[in-house]
């Protein structure tokens, strides 16, 4: 995995767990109003600006602020490099379920690695499951840990993980329509990542970036990148694609501990 992208992946992991921990206790973030009627690129109409509703804000909250304005989410993060060798692949999966009803959230993460000239793939699958101040990680296959906070604990490790916020590459958006993603009323941009090869001299075969922000919090509900380049003087390609999805917000979410974890909570720790 490269190490942009084990940095990403690592701020977004303690993202999720600020939110588990700890609830924003600010205002709602400011809905940004109903969606723009004015098609970009049309001549004004004189007279027009005292009738016409403003765009819609482009700019995000923070994916810390975003998840911590809902009750319950599911959401699902991907990350997946290709190249130089075409044969070559990293992909990062997360999957991610939260309820703050219940303090209680489950992520499942999942690399998998293939080296230079194929062959089976190198796959590592983890899970953490958090019910109060209780958490235990793992699998099924090799084995569970079980660890207990106490309520200051975790109130003093939400207090610092909560203070990183994170937002996606977004560059110069631009309004496309008012849509709606997984039932969620959102508004839809699409940008281009500038500058791309410009200090390289790659030829960028492929870009482009399109995000969906919420109505009502103007929180990403849906972000895909899609970035290529290639090198004129040995065709090496290199692929990277992000996206970031909010399955259902609001919604009622189980979680419970597995087996293994029950077990692993009956073990005593080692002195």
């Amino acid at each position: 995995m490269k190490p942009k992208t084990i940095i990403f992946v690592a701020l977004l992991l303690v993202l999720m767990m600020a939110c588990s921990l700890t609830k924003n206790t600010g205002g709602n973030p400011t809905n940004p109003g109903p969606a723009v009627s004015v098609v970009p690129g049309v001549p004004a109409v004189p007279g027009a600006n005292e009738t016409a509703t403003p765009p819609p804000n482009p700019v995000p909250v923070s994916i810390n602020e975003g998840l911590a304005s809902l009750n319950s989410y599911a959401m699902t993060v991907m990350i997946k490099s290709v190249g130089p060798d075409p044969s070559q692949s990293n992909t990062t999966s997360i999957q991610r379920q939260r309820s703050n009803d219940t303090n209680a959230s489950y992520t499942s993460t999942n690399v998998t690695v293939v080296k230079p000239g194929g062959g089976d793939p190198a796959v590592t699958d983890t899970s953490i499951y958090q019910i109060g101040n209780d958490q235990c990680s793992g699998n099924d296959t090799d084995s569970w840990s079980w660890s207990s906070s106490t309520p200051a604990e975790a109130e003093m490790n939400g207090l610092v993980t909560s203070m990183i916020g994170l937002t996606p590459l977004i560059d110069n958006p631009a309004f496309v329509a008012a849509e709606t993603v997984n039932g969620i009323p959102a508004n839809h941009f699409t940008f281009k990542v500038s500058g791309l090869g410009a200090t390289s001299g790659a030829v960028v075969n492929l870009n482009q970036g399109d995000y969906w922000l919420a109505v009502d919090g103007n929180y990403i509900v849906k972000y895909t990148l899609i970035v290529e380049t290639s090198q004129a003087a040995d065709a090496k390609v290199l692929h990277e694609e992000i996206s970031i999805e909010m399955n259902q917000v609001n919604q009622p979410v189980n979680i419970a501990f597995p087996q293994g974890c029950l077990d692993a909570s009956q073990v005593t720790p080692t002195p």
